[in-house]
């Protein structure tokens, strides 16, 4: 077994004992390769070469931090996604800096624009010159970057105002002017303007800030009846849910008589879920 183990280390290292030490490399395949990359990266494409993690690795970085197709003076407040994909940008990276434009958020100086979470530091530097904010919208020094876009003080109903109304307040922009139309669908009507802390993302910086600008007309609340409503009625209302709706119908058929106290004693709802449903009880309170 000994002189076996011998005679194959011998076999293996025969090639590399009796080969030429004079002999030279062929470069050419890979010099092929090193001149496909260059060409590649020279005309600024995309295509992806087996060379060497080193060389793909590079490619990639190329990739990302080229120059944009065409630059040209413009104001990303009023660029359209037409404009921005121009400008070097994807459709989606397009459509994330429309709608965060929509969401309320304006740029008043230019290095605003590279608080958009799709604008790269290498893309904003590339940007950054022919950035030019126009007048309406920039800001004195002293005040937060980006701020809402001013507007002429209004009050606006929220019981009756659609989209178009409701983006006129100070603070609101398309995204929260849907999502109030929505909620009050859902509750039947805002009683009260304090509901509108419970919108979804209302902070409540913002909240003050509508707050002034908005009324309530109570007379125009849905009303529910606890006495005769289906339960799937009662389930999609924002202060009842499931598990108190299925509580409620159980409560009219074993109790008969059903009003807010009758809940809250019975536990079928918290004492602050019943206190937020009263305004929308036909029954007596």
């Amino acid at each position: 077994m000994a002189a076996l183990l011998v005679l194959l280390a011998m076999f293996q290292a025969a090639p590399h004992v009796f080969s030429s030490h004079d002999s030279t490399p062929d470069f050419s395949i890979f010099k092929k390769k090193i001149d496909s990359l260059a060409q590649i990266l020279s005309t600024g494409g995309n295509e992806m070469i087996e060379v060497s993690d080193v060389a793909y690795n590079y490619s990639k970085h190329y990739a990302s931090v080229r120059k944009p197709a065409s630059l040209f003076v413009f104001d990303p407040n009023t660029a359209d996604a037409n404009a921005f994909e121009q400008l070097g940008f994807s459709p989606k990276q397009a459509a994330a800096i429309i709608n965060y434009r929509a969401k309320g958020a304006v740029f008043r100086q230019p290095d605003d624009f590279k608080k958009a979470f799709v604008v790269t530091p290498e893309r904003f530097e590339q940007l950054k010159p022919y950035i030019q904010i126009a007048e309406t919208f920039r800001m004195p020094a002293t005040t937060d970057s980006v701020r809402f876009l001013k507007r002429t003080a209004v009050v606006v109903e929220l019981n009756t105002a659609d989209t178009s109304e409701l983006v006129k307040i100070r603070g609101v922009g398309a995204y929260t002017a849907a999502q109030i139309v929505k909620y009050r669908e859902q509750l039947g009507g805002f009683a009260a303007i304090g509901q509108l802390r419970e919108i979804r993302h209302m902070t409540a910086e913002r909240f003050e800030q509508i707050a002034p600008q908005v009324t309530i007309d109570t007379s125009l609340l849905t009303l529910i009846d606890l006495q005769t409503a289906g339960g799937e009625l009662l389930e999609k209302h924002p202060y009842i849910g499931a598990y108190a709706a299925r509580g409620i119908v159980h409560f009219r058929a074993t109790q008969g008589a059903c009003d807010i106290d009758a809940l809250i004693k019975n536990n079928i709802l918290s004492p602050e879920k019943a206190e937020q449903l009263r305004p929308y009880c036909r029954v007596k309170r």
